[in-house]
């Protein structure tokens, strides 16, 4: 919600970013079904637990930012993934707030089961690519 922001601008002198979490996601099953897979693989392969790694809502710093994303591979799929995970792995000075997320007004949401199972084996095989690059950072 727009009045949410507020408690994120409130926050950006705080903190290198600041990221909205949904604790009560209402975009359905299948949504929250690959939130949680996706979530379990990167505690698995980076060892990090992040609330929410998809979430719309995200602030922050341009310092934060010239530093990551010059680390996010060229054609990657999930970049705020990735960013917020690498915020998590590197220790920076992050904060999760919740965050209100409504069910879609227009439209219907499609999951493509297909498709999402190319893009997650897509990622899993880049996340180990950019794990295994860690440890030369």
């Amino acid at each position: 919600m727009p009045e949410e922001f507020k408690l994120f601008w409130d926050e950006r002198k705080n903190f290198d970013a600041i990221l909205g979490k949904r604790p009560n996601r209402q975009d359905g099953m299948s949504r929250k079904f690959i939130e949680n897979v996706l979530r379990l693989i990167l505690k698995i392969i980076f060892g990090v637990s992040i609330p929410d790694a998809n979430a719309p809502f995200r602030l922050m710093s341009a310092e934060i930012l010239k530093k990551y994303l010059p680390m996010i591979p060229e054609n990657f799929n999930l970049p705020n993934v990735i960013l917020t995970t690498y915020f998590k792995y590197f220790d920076e000075k992050i904060k999760f707030i919740g965050i209100t997320f409504r069910p879609r007004r227009a439209g219907k949401s499609f999951v493509n089961v297909k498709s999402i199972m190319k893009i997650g084996f897509k990622a899993v095989k880049d996340f180990y690519v950019i794990r295994r690059n860690l440890n030369h950072v």
